[in-house]
């Protein structure tokens, strides 16, 4: 032999594997066996130590939890947070700085603990009592109280600037913080209580060996928490590859699962912890898990290669003299092929060779044919879109037509023209509408036998098949239509899943009548704004009076502007409703149909225009006239006017109605805290501010939820508590200020309010003042 084949190679190969697959497979069996068992073992402990990892650290979290829980439900608390903590209260801030202080232990890593009142506008930490005001409470401890729970952990990242306002030690630049809103059994909070922890004091827990094993823990929006590498605290995980398997995996509170990282397989070991949703989690390369693995991998590896030596050199010497014949065949068949012996047997197998010649000259031959017959149907299409056009001369016409071997004989033609009505609820979008269309226009080449139809064609949304009859009479004709576009509409409906409706045109004899025919049958399909979706229509049942007479329901549309104005949405909605299906309740043209919905659509744009809404803030690529136009039935076009127009446009008004409101009623509370003395009444405020004084009633209690004297009798109640704690003016003095007949009045209305007496609220408040 000159040179070596495939074939030739593949008997050694074979005999080969013949001779050594046994000891393969008990080798490969063995180090299976082998590296599973150390595997799962250190798989095993990584998820134990997980697992220590998890319970050392909320025990730590649990103890400062309940030790917070505990100060804050004491007896003493709701009343110190009600207190203003002023001098004479010194006292009370001690036990309080003393209480804080029992919650900062070594063990637990503490470093801070602060609480804040917003009644009482001050800060209690390490670093003392701060008076805070109530603007400051909400810019530098907001945040706190929009977070979705009571009692919640949190990540925090240092703020330097409001560590050094309120004198916190910086030990970290990311705290673990629990927080805790005040009191913890009412939904009217007036409080917080922070517990802060360094997130480098939760490293501790974490193995410092960072070459073999990634330790971290994970917040619930996947942010490290704790990390032995402390420089990548705070990162966010969220867009890493394996936090999609942990979501996929929601369900499961723990477990493990393989993923890529930089081209390196790692194993993950999580649990979440059903305390705080904390995630747990181990990475750690499956190379270093494997390594023990690698001496038995090693060793059978050696007595494998060994064995496939040697049976590899025994195949060799015997395939020789197997292979004699073979070759002596071969040399035969490359000769009568005109072929070079040498080269054909390095580059191909002996068999495929046979193979290839005649596969090659077979591919040939249909490749061709495929190519003259796709160019056939291409013309045809091009030569049936010529036709629609009318684009053809009557001596061209006969010549291509009888080239395409089309049915030479007919009795009536006629236009089948097929479109999608919605693609709204189905499994398809708009981008797939074209791809539609062509599986639409298979579908009628099927159906429709091909001595009754010329090609089928695509033009503008719409699926064409001229067809044709040889049916004697028209009545016939007539059923053998409606029946084959029955079938047709079924058959799109069954495999496609999707409503169409079709339009058919008068029948015509003569080709060139097609033109016409294929205008008629389009014109047909726009009456299913009248019929509605999946609608079969005959151009010959559609009346062709030239008189245009409109109809419009004036009234409804002058309602629907006038719960525009107001705002009421649902209303909205089904007057809409209303008038559209009173407009196509009438029997009608289509264009009729046009110009009404063109004159609501008008009308509607005037009044944005009335009302100053901007009709930029309603753009789009196509204009409102344009998008109008393209609507197919009725539901969308009621759809399109209520999401485009009247929704944007209520919206709008609202927002503005809104602020108006809000305007109103800040000028009348402004006006109760400055004259709460003063003979106010909301008759005094009407006349002042130009409002009807009922219309004025409507508007406080929909902003306020409490009526104007409701409001004017709790300020002033709350002036009278302030005068009595804070001045010295008498309760006669009082009464007069607020315009009662008698004091007795004044303290009638006071007890029954409060409880008590003026006098016994002075004295009891004067006590406590004193303490």
């Amino acid at each position: 032999m000159k040179g070596t084949t495939k074939f030739y190679l593949r008997l050694i190969l074979f005999i080969s594997i013949i001779s050594t697959l046994p000891i393969i497979l008990v080798g490969t069996f063995s180090y299976i066996k082998a590296s599973t068992a150390l595997y799962d073992k250190v798989i095993e402990e990584k998820e134990q130590s997980i697992n220590q990892i998890t319970s050392n650290v909320e025990h730590i979290l649990k103890t400062v939890d309940h030790s917070l829980t505990y100060f804050i439900n004491s007896s003493f608390l709701n009343e110190t947070l009600k207190a203003p903590m002023d001098a004479v209260q010194f006292q009370l801030y001690r036990q309080v700085k003393q209480e804080l202080n029992h919650l900062q232990t070594f063990d637990t890593g503490v470093e801070d603990a602060l609480l804040l009142s917003l009644e009482g506008n001050w800060i209690i930490n390490n670093s003392g009592l701060f008076k805070v005001t109530t603007n400051e409470i909400q810019e530098d401890f907001g945040h706190y109280f929009e977070l979705p729970f009571n009692s919640m952990w949190i990540l925090e990242n240092n703020n330097v600037e409001l560590r050094q306002k309120y004198g916190i030690q910086d030990f970290s630049n990311y705290n673990v913080s629990l927080v805790k809103k005040l009191p913890q059994n009412y939904s009217n909070k007036n409080g917080l209580a922070i517990i802060s922890i360094p997130s480098v004091n939760l490293a501790k827990f974490l193995s410092n060996d960072i070459e073999t094993e990634t330790l971290m823990i994970l917040d619930n929006d996947f942010r490290i928490i704790t990390h032995n590498n402390i420089a990548l605290i705070g990162e966010n995980f969220a867009n890493e590859d394996f936090i999609a398997n942990l979501i996929e995996n929601k369900t499961e509170s723990k477990g493990q699962f393989t993923t890529t990282i930089d081209n390196a397989d790692y194993t993950v070991t999580y649990q979440k912890s059903n305390y705080n949703g904390w995630l747990y989690l181990s990475l750690i390369s499956n190379d270093i898990l494997k390594k023990e693995t690698t001496p038995i991998g090693l060793f059978t590896l050696t007595v494998c290669l060994s064995v496939l030596f040697l049976s590899i050199l025994l195949s060799w010497i015997g395939s020789r003299h197997l292979y004699r014949p073979i070759n002596e065949l071969l040399n035969s068949i490359m000769t009568s092929f005109k072929a070079s012996p040498t080269t054909t047997k390095q580059t191909i197998d002996e068999f495929e060779f046979i193979h290839e010649r005649i596969h090659h000259l077979a591919h040939e031959n249909n490749e061709l044919e495929g190519k003259l017959q796709g160019q056939i149907e291409q013309l045809k299409q091009l030569f049936i879109t010529r036709l629609l056009d009318g684009h053809l001369s009557e001596e061209e016409l006969k010549l291509k037509y009888l080239s395409y071997q089309y049915p030479e004989k007919w009795k009536r033609l006629c236009v089948i023209s097929l479109q999608i009505d919605s693609l709204e609820e189905t499994k398809y979008n708009n981008e797939q509408y074209d791809l539609l269309l062509f599986a639409i226009n298979t579908i009628a080449e099927d159906v429709i036998p091909k001595e009754n139809r010329l090609t089928p064609v695509l033009r503008r949304g719409v699926q064409i098949t001229p067809y044709i009859s040889n049916h004697e009479s028209l009545e016939e004709y007539e059923n053998a239509v409606d029946q084959i576009v029955n079938e047709l509409q079924n058959k799109v409906k069954e495999v496609l899943e999707i409503p169409v409706s079709i339009g058919v045109s008068p029948p015509f004899t003569k080709l060139t009548e097609a033109r016409e025919a294929y205008h008629e049958s389009v014109e047909a399909l726009k009456y299913r704004l009248k019929f509605g979706s999946e609608s079969i229509i005959f151009a010959k049942d559609i009346g062709q009076g030239t008189t245009i007479k409109t109809y419009f329901p004036e009234s409804i549309k002058n309602e629907l502007f006038d719960v525009i104005k107001l705002g009421e949405r649902e209303k909205v909605e089904q007057i809409l409703h209303d008038l559209i299906s009173n407009i196509f309740s009438k029997d009608l043209k289509v264009k009729q149909y046009e110009i009404s919905l063109l004159r609501l659509l008008n009308d509607l744009i005037v009044l944005m225009q009335t009302l100053g809404v901007e009709l930029e803030d309603f753009n789009d690529k196509k204009s409102l006239f344009d998008q109008l136009f393209e609507l197919k039935s009725v539901n969308e076009i009621e759809e399109w006017f209520k999401r485009v127009i009247i929704v944007p446009l209520v919206t709008s008004l609202e927002e503005r109605i809104n602020s108006q409101y809000k305007n109103i009623s800040d000028k009348i509370i402004h006006i109760i805290q400055q004259e709460y003395d003063s003979d106010v009444s909301l008759e005094s405020i009407a006349e002042r501010l130009h409002y009807n004084p009922n219309y004025l009633s409507s508007i406080f209690r929909k902003e306020t939820n409490i009526s104007f004297s409701e409001y004017l009798s709790m300020y002033r109640l709350n002036m009278a508590k302030k005068w009595l704690v804070e001045s010295d003016l008498s309760i006669k003095d009082i009464a007069e200020k607020f315009h009662y007949n008698n004091s007795q009045n004044f303290i009638r209305s006071f007890k029954k309010k409060e409880g008590l007496t003026p006098g016994k609220y002075r004295e009891l408040h004067s006590n406590k003042k004193l303490d």
